[in-house]
């Protein structure tokens, strides 16, 4: 059953519900090709993530996980599944009102080693990536570990009409300690944003740096 849990601030903003394709930008400010046609020529018809309305003042967001680079299939699928009991945190203005913040928990949970050996598994196939979980987990002297495991993504709203700003997508993996307590810092971090957005121009494209932190989804409007 889907949970969606909005915590009531006074200042919380709303965001404009549709299915949110790249845009060639920094931080939602168009960068590149200003027609239409030149943009559209260089521009991949990529769909990033759809924000739906559940309840009156709640979101849901959804994550095109099939775009996700190099993911096995179990990998895209875990990820999906997390969006089925999500929290959504009311958007915030930034304190200097330059941006709004939208914050979407997916996952918080205890986990134990062989369920985050399993969801490692999922993620990047790359060998860089795979040898550093590896080494990671072979770094563990317990085989009975737990940890706590953080999913979430953040849209943020420059203001920019039509448009939202993914600026976070991503699972970190907290290793408990004998009281049960996560340890401050986290044993794995796993950034989905960037496997996302890591091919959507080839390497050498002058519009690749765009990407390295954070892609726009500009919304599709009928």
């Amino acid at each position: 059953m889907l949970l969606c849990l909005l915590w009531f601030i006074p200042s919380a903003h709303a965001i404009k519900a549709g299915q949110y394709y790249y845009f060639i930008s920094q931080q939602c400010v168009p960068k590149g090709p200003q027609t239409p046609k030149e943009r559209g020529a260089v521009t991949p018809d990529l769909w990033l993530f759809e924000v739906s309305p559940a309840g009156l003042s709640d979101y849901f967001v959804h994550m095109n996980t099939d775009a996700l680079s190099n993911y096995a299939e179990a990998g895209k699928a875990y990820l999906s599944d997390l969006e089925e009991e999500q929290a959504y945190t009311a958007g915030q203005s930034s304190d200097d009102n330059k941006k709004i913040q939208h914050d979407f928990m997916l996952q918080r949970e205890a986990i134990t080693l062989d369920a985050l050996v399993d969801a490692l598994s999922g993620f990047s196939q790359h060998q860089k990536e795979k040898g550093y979980y590896y080494r990671k987990i072979l770094s563990l002297d317990k085989s009975d570990a737990m940890f706590k495991a953080v999913t979430k993504v953040q849209l943020i709203d420059f203001g920019v009409t039509e448009k939202l700003f993914l600026a976070d997508y991503s699972s970190h993996y907290y290793l408990l300690d004998e009281k049960g307590k996560p340890l401050a810092t986290p044993f794995i971090s796993v950034d989905h944003k960037e496997a996302l957005s890591q091919d959507i121009h080839p390497y050498k494209s002058p519009f690749n740096q765009y990407t390295r932190n954070g892609v726009c989804g500009e919304r599709w409007v009928p």
